[in-house]
């Protein structure tokens, strides 16, 4: 190792000893080496099975195509993604990189869409927030893609909220849908019209956002609207 590659690692290893980093799943110091979670909590989650057949995402769509979610949203995941969202921990989006590469390994359909649209977040949302999860999530999605030879174009401000809304989180299922009536808008330069096109979510679950976001997708001339999420939340 040359002095140039010891010299980042030196840094950050005195940037540690001044802020230590924590694992996001059990809190224990991480080592230089780890990422994100210790290597204890990474192993769990490598264990962890993506959703069955049995529970894949059937409801009742009018508008969108298919729909697919990796994992359940519980436990270490919801864990994970509610500091990614809230806590602005970016990095953690790194963790499910293997996850999503041997997802759409295994569904070579989710590949021949034309373009990727993340769901946006509301104006406010997004301002407080300073970034889109799902955004950088369709990125990832590309790059697993690109890597099997597809080059799905992702625009991130492809489709777009008009207004701010309650968080869907806090609303019922048939609230759900009201809330989200007539809010989005695509833009010219999506040029979604003749193309499939695959929204990127990190939680699906009714449906209302894909069936929003696909009804106004296709009044500008969308061909078939898909969504794959990474997790899958169910209304109790």
């Amino acid at each position: 190792m040359n002095f140039h590659e010891t010299l980042p690692r030196y840094g950050e290893a005195l940037l540690r000893l001044f802020y230590p980093s924590r694992c996001a799943a059990c809190e224990k110091l991480l080592e230089l080496e780890e990422r994100g979670i210790c290597a204890v909590c990474l192993e769990g989650f490598q264990k962890l099975k993506f959703l069955p057949s049995e529970e894949r995402i059937r409801v009742p769509l009018t508008h969108g195509e298919e729909a697919w979610a990796l994992f359940r949203y519980e436990g270490l995941i919801k864990d994970l993604v509610h500091q990614i969202k809230f806590d602005r921990r970016r990095d953690l989006l790194e963790i499910f990189s293997g996850a999503l590469s041997l997802f759409l390994e295994r569904r070579p359909g989710l590949g021949r869409y034309d373009l990727i649209l993340p769901v946006p977040l509301d104006p406010r949302r997004q301002w407080q927030r300073e970034f889109n999860q799902s955004a950088l999530l369709a990125q990832r999605v590309r790059k697993c893609l690109l890597l099997r030879g597809r080059d799905l174009p992702v625009k991130e401000r492809g489709l777009t909220k008009r207004r701010s809304t309650p968080p869907q989180s806090l609303l019922g299922r048939e609230a759900r849908k009201l809330n989200l009536d007539q809010t989005f808008r695509v833009s010219s330069r999506a040029r979604v019209r003749s193309k499939s096109i695959l929204l990127v979510d990190d939680i699906f679950t009714t449906g209302a956002t894909l069936e929003e976001a696909a009804k106004t997708l296709k009044a500008q001339g969308a061909s078939r609207v898909g969504c794959l999420a990474l997790t899958r939340a169910l209304l109790h």
